[in-house]
């Protein structure tokens, strides 16, 4: 049976505290393989529900830590055996010495979603408007200025681009019209458009060029546990791809998952969400590489160009070979 606990651990308590479960995955005295403890660095969220089918299947444990540091800081200590973190976490993590590989993708793009007040029924409409985002250099301003640039590019220099810290506060300011477009993810927007009538204007799947290629979340794991257990991971993964393959393909049996794990939101949300999420290519698709070298060159100059880290990341932070054993590639 999986289950999904959540401990909220500071970095140093998590490397300091020996959780139940920290042995290693194959028993001493041999015999089947013990469960996989996986690491996610967040709450469970209906975004992570095309991963449950597979963890499932697999029958690991999951957890949820407060940040990726706290994932990766597990790893190395043994409490964890796999990895759920950002991709830029991942590459920040081995470029600092941490022996990581990133070993499959969960999630092929960001959540983030731009919407505009009902006015506003596509990007040419922004002239002259206000625009918010949660920081400089955030994902939210990246998504707006790469969807101005790359679509309506002569109306840049009139927009009002303006800083507006956390998403609660820009969805309040777009119900009071102080702003004109913003950029939340997607259960966001959906929860903003029961208080009016906005219009979504682009998400990350309508970008191209370097920042189309941007990967949201990876799994990552230690090189010590891929040389001794990568017959085990490598059939995990499998069933998670397999769980992908089934999110894009059986839709009832999404929905019902998500009402089981996420019980919280509304199932209408759930439904749409759904589909946004399918509908944006959200996770990888057997047959279909999830990491190539033309896109690993594209998100590396993306994420260095937007300041996310200033060393160049070498493609050899992933292990190929079980990208492509998982993927059927």
């Amino acid at each position: 049976m999986h289950k999904f606990a959540r401990i909220g651990l500071t970095v140093g308590a998590v490397a300091a505290l020996g959780l139940t479960g920290c042995a290693s995955s194959t028993p001493a005295g041999g015999g089947s393989a013990a469960p996989l403890r996986i690491a996610y660095a967040s709450d469970l969220d209906p975004n992570d529900i095309a991963d449950q089918f597979g963890i499932q299947a697999a029958g690991a444990e999951s957890t949820a830590l407060t940040e990726d540091s706290a994932v990766t800081a597990g790893l190395q200590n043994g409490n964890y055996d796999l990895g759920n973190i950002d991709i830029t976490a991942a590459i920040k993590a081995i470029q600092a010495g941490l022996p990581l590989k990133i070993v499959y993708v969960s999630q092929n793009l960001p959540e983030f979603v731009m919407v505009s007040q009902s006015d506003i029924t596509d990007l040419q409409g922004l002239e002259g408007k206000t625009v918010a985002y949660h920081s400089a250099g955030s994902l939210t301003e990246i998504l707006e200025r790469e969807l101005v640039s790359q679509n309506v590019p002569e109306i840049d220099s009139s927009i009002n681009w303006t800083v507006l810290p956390e998403s609660p506060n820009r969805a309040a300011a777009m119900v009071a019209g102080r702003i004109d477009a913003t950029t939340l993810e997607y259960l966001d927007v959906l929860a903003l458009q029961k208080q009016g009538d906005f219009n979504v204007l682009g998400s990350w799947k309508d970008l191209t060029g370097p920042s189309g290629d941007a990967i949201a979340t990876v799994w990552v794991a230690t090189d010590s546990f891929i040389s001794q257990h990568e017959d085990q991971l490598v059939d995990f993964l499998k069933d998670v791809q397999a769980g992908y393959d089934k999110t894009y393909a059986d839709e009832d049996a999404w929905l019902a998952l998500a009402q089981e794990l996420v019980p919280d939101v509304d199932p209408a949300d759930l439904k749409d969400a759904y589909a946004y999420y399918t509908g944006s290519d959200m996770y990888p698709e057997s047959g279909v590489p999830p990491i190539t070298e033309e896109r690993w060159a594209g998100l590396n100059d993306f994420f260095q160009q937007i300041g996310e880290y200033d060393q160049s990341a070498s493609i050899d932070m992933v292990d190929l070979d079980i990208v492509d054993e998982v993927n059927g590639s």
